[in-house]
């Protein structure tokens, strides 16, 4: 019998994950999960979502899982625009502990 490891095994030798990839995962995760709030709050499925943005389903699909990869601010502008929204994007020396239908990644 040959000497395989186990899959698990192999998962627990590997590290995981920093703290700052950790962190981009979740700001990816929360944003995807806003703009699927914003996308059913406004009665919209990801197609006519799509079809407002002139993209696929199956990029709204990506964005709202929290994109795989950053979200481009073009993109991201594009959505406000299909949602009758506005995308802000600031730089304040001092961020309020919660700001209304927005991810705060700083």
């Amino acid at each position: 019998m040959a000497n395989y490891s186990r899959w698990d095994d192999i998962k627990k030798q590997r590290p995981g994950p920093d703290a700052e990839t950790r962190a981009g995962i979740a700001q990816d995760l929360a944003l995807g999960q806003l703009i699927y709030d914003l996308r059913t709050g406004a009665g919209l499925s990801q197609r006519e979502l799509a079809e407002r943005m002139g993209t696929t389903q199956s990029v709204i699909s990506r964005l709202e899982e929290g994109g795989g990869a950053r979200n481009r601010i073009d993109t991201l502008a594009r959505v406000a625009t299909a949602l009758d929204r506005h995308l802000v994007v600031s730089f304040p020396e001092k961020v309020p502990a919660k700001l209304k239908d927005a991810v705060q990644v700083a």
